[in-house]
């Protein structure tokens, strides 16, 4: 019998990495809603001083959403095997995927912005 990983029986990891499974997974939506008929270039990033510096298309997006998902996912499996010998690093690996979520849901809205 498969048993749960160990991860989501405690509260504080499982609810960590839930809200970042969650920005993410807004942070999809929203890419697929604003993104999903455009066909010309976008910008990417953009400086204060020199203006846009940065174009790509909708696969630059993707491309920024499936790495945060590989980490997303590597983050995972990482806290799960250092639980029960560093739980203290467990729990850092869960809140800094929450911060990297947000961070990538702050980016695909700057994104949206500038477009």
């Amino acid at each position: 019998m498969i048993s749960k990983p160990i991860i989501i029986k405690d509260k504080y990891t499982f609810f960590t990495f839930a809200f970042a499974a969650l920005f993410l997974i807004v942070a999809c939506l929203i890419a697929y809603v604003n993104f999903i008929d455009i066909n010309n270039i976008l910008v990417i990033h953009s400086d204060g001083y020199k203006g846009v510096d940065f174009f790509g298309n909708k696969s630059d997006i993707l491309d920024i959403l499936l790495t945060a998902a590989v980490i997303f996912f590597i983050n995972v499996l990482l806290a799960n095997e250092v639980y029960f010998k560093e739980r203290l690093l467990s729990y850092a690996l869960a809140v800094c995927t929450l911060l990297f979520s947000a961070l990538i849901l702050i980016a695909v809205n700057a994104i949206i912005s500038f477009n």
